[in-house]
Parts: C-alpha cells; structure tokens; sequence
C-alpha cells in the first residue's frame, strides 16, 4: 500500500506534464506541479520505503519521461516550444514568394480601380490598389509594388 502513493503521484505528475503541454499554453503551474509530484514521489520512494525502490522510482519515471518527451516529438506538439530559424514553412510566405513574380508586370484594369479592384497580368486575375488614384477599367498598368501579402499597388502605364 505504501508502493501505491508514490506511483499514483508519479503517474498525475506525468499527466500534469502532458496536460500542460496539450491543452494548457506556455509554462505554468500546472507543468511545474506535476514535475513536482514526480520529485516527491521519488524522494518519498528513496526515504519512507527503501533506496532500492527509489531507484527503481526514479529509473521508472526516467524512461516515462523519455517515452512522453518522444511521443510529443512524434506529435509534433514539441515543434510549438522550438524556435524556427525560417519561417520558410509559414504559408503566407510562400505565397508572398509566389506573388513576387508581378512585380514590374504590365496588365490591363478588369474593373475600375477605385483605388482597389481586378486587374489581368498574363492571363491571371488579381487583386490590386492604386495610390489613391482612380483607374478606369481597360486601362493599361503596371504593378509597382506588393502592399502587405496579399494585393499590389498598380499605376497608369
């Protein structure tokens, strides 16, 4: 009975652990507290029943953090609390990459340009603004330059 606290105590400390990292955002209490309960309960182990089953306690929680730490790298939950050096993966950004190949291209107005509207640039349809000018549809343009990811800002040719 007294192998049963412990074990009980580990086992919440590693739900705490995972809990804190599926459902609860960034480094909390929760976390700290259920690592907490796994240092008490190996403490416990070596104090109150032997020092063998405290290392039998501590090898034990060793391998179930090594086995949690695994399946959250195999996740992909472990990927939220590492930093990327590119945002190359970030899909906004390739569309950017992708919309770049505009830039200095001649087209004709589709709809009227008042300053936002439809513009062709070799076949494609694309969303443009002006400067604040007035553009009539049928007019000849040129992109300029990309405003923020997703429009251009286009002027009489």
């Amino acid at each position: 009975m007294d192998i049963l606290i412990p074990v009980l105590f580990i086992t919440a400390g590693f739900l705490l652990i995972i809990l804190e990292v599926y459902l609860i955002p960034g480094f909390n209490v929760v976390g700290v507290l259920g690592f907490l309960l796994i240092v008490f309960a190996i403490g416990y182990m070596y104090t109150e029943i032997s020092p063998v089953g405290g290392s039998v306690a501590l090898v034990g929680s060793l391998i179930g953090g090594a086995s949690i730490f695994y399946m959250l790298w195999k996740s992909g939950a472990w990927e939220r609390f590492i930093l990327a050096t590119t945002l190359a993966d970030d899909p906004q950004q390739e569309r950017t990459e992708q919309r770049k190949q505009f830039l200095g291209k001649r087209g004709v107005a589709v709809t009227s340009l008042r300053p936002s509207g439809h513009v062709e640039i070799d076949g494609e349809r694309v969303e443009v603004v002006t400067r604040g000018e007035f553009i009539s549809a049928g007019s000849s343009i040129r992109v300029v330059a990309m405003k923020d990811r997703w429009s251009y800002v286009v002027r009489l040719d």
